[in-house]
């Protein structure tokens, strides 16, 4: 069974079908198989009941006993108050529809736990505020990122970029993948395999180098996981990012038009306080569920997270172009989604229960907040608003959105909620 399959975790559940009921549901299915024959030798409809029992009689039987029991098995969960999650594995101890039969049940309930008081719980609640410094820093750097590069006749050092040809060799041999020319890589970005990078500091136009690399554990080809590699390398261009002009082109493609340095200044200075202000409302809310995450202990049914389990699946392989009802087993193996379903699970076990036994509704004003921030971050805000709202799917995921929100709302009016001053860099990372 899925990972989390522990034997303490599955049910156990014993009972009867009855003879009498099996026997009238298998008399039925033999004289509607009859009316609906079409054998040879006979008119349609008109095959004698023996002969059709004969032919069909074992795969009724079987057809019979899986219906009455399961029939059986819901109404005993139903009449017993049972949440069942989850398909149950129904075992008859005999196929005999002339005798009664014993059955057994495996099953998995839904988990039952009693919620910790949010009053001993410890929240640090990430806060930043923005400096004038904070406001330079990040013209600087989509100055740098909407620049220009630019020749220049020095040595490469870190930030800088270069154009370079290189071959690499695996026991004195080229290896797929490991060849290119006027390949351009950035010094700092750590793109390429560990000392790459590092390893062409120092160089100018003109110079070649021999790299000797051993390529991480974890590499994704499996023939070269660890394997010590040789890489000739010619340097044949260095070049510098030449910082964008503060004009108006520039903050149009900043994604912030302004008529001025000013003007841009100050609407750059908005998005900033609001980007924090999302920031830290997100991580507080992640802290948050970390939080009662551990602080409740439970058990999740295994079912429950082979489905979240598949249904992550399924969106990675959207998000990666891939047909997820193609997918092979070897693609997007299940397990690898197994703890983050798990967590998944367990969290929205919580927070079920909270919004249960606080008895916490739908609220019209924080959806309405919710939509109008996500709005605000599109050209068009309004063709946003009208697409939320003709989109049924889309408007209860900001509805369960909203009440995550409310839940947050109240765990922090109740925990132990100590500020963490954070720089803005610290802040952002966070992002």
């Amino acid at each position: 069974m899925f990972g989390l399959g522990k034997k303490e975790k599955v049910k156990k559940l014993k009972f009867k079908i009855l003879s009498s009921v099996m026997s009238e549901d298998y008399q039925k299915k033999l004289l509607k198989e009859q009316s609906s024959s079409d054998l040879k030798g006979y008119r349609k409809g008109k095959a004698p009941l023996d002969v059709i029992e004969n032919i069909y009689g074992e795969q009724l039987k079987a057809r019979v006993i899986y219906e009455v029991m399961t029939n059986e098995f819901y109404k005993i969960i139903t009449d017993k108050k049972i949440s069942v999650v989850g398909q149950p594995a129904l075992n008859p101890l005999s196929m005999d529809i002339k005798k009664d039969i014993n059955v057994e049940a495996s099953y998995e309930v839904y988990p039952e736990f009693t919620l910790k008081k949010f009053s001993s719980l410890k929240i640090k609640k990430p806060k930043c505020d923005l400096s004038e410094e904070d406001i330079d820093g990040t013209i600087e750097k989509m100055q740098k990122r909407f620049g220009k590069l630019e020749t220049v006749e020095k040595e490469i050092s870190d930030g800088d970029f270069a154009k370079i040809n290189f071959e690499g060799f695996l026991e004195n041999e080229k290896f797929e993948g490991g060849e290119a020319k006027d390949y351009l890589i950035e010094i700092g970005s750590k793109n390429m395999i560990p000392g790459f990078e590092e390893g062409l500091i120092g160089l100018k136009s003109g110079d070649k180098k021999d790299l000797i690399l051993n390529f991480p554990e974890d590499y994704h080809a499996e023939n070269l996981k660890g394997k010590e590699t040789l890489f000739k390398i010619e340097v044949n261009e260095v070049l510098n990012t030449q910082p964008a002009e503060l004009n108006e082109e520039f903050f149009t493609q900043a994604g912030i038009p302004s008529s001025s340095k000013e003007d841009f200044r100050s609407n750059l200075k908005k998005q900033l306080e609001k980007d924090l202000k999302v920031t830290e409302k997100r991580k507080l809310k992640e802290r948050i569920f970390d939080a009662i995450g551990e602080q409740n202990s439970l058990e999740i049914p295994s079912a429950m997270v082979l489905a979240e389990a598949q249904n992550l699946r399924n969106s990675s392989a959207q998000q990666m172009g891939m047909d997820p009802s193609k997918l092979k087993d070897d693609e997007l193996p299940i397990n690898t989604f197994e703890e983050n379903a798990t967590k998944r699970v367990k969290l929205g076990v919580i927070l079920n229960k909270i919004i249960e036994e606080r008895k916490i509704e739908k609220n019209d004003e924080v959806i309405k907040e919710l939509i109008e921030e996500r709005a605000s971050g599109f050209k068009d805000p309004d063709q946003y608003k009208q697409w939320i709202f003709s989109n049924e799917e889309q408007l209860k995921n900001i509805e369960s959105i909203a009440l995550e929100e409310q839940v947050t709302e109240l765990i922090s009016s109740e925990a132990k909620c100590e500020i963490e001053q954070l720089s803005f860099e610290e802040m952002m990372s966070m992002s």
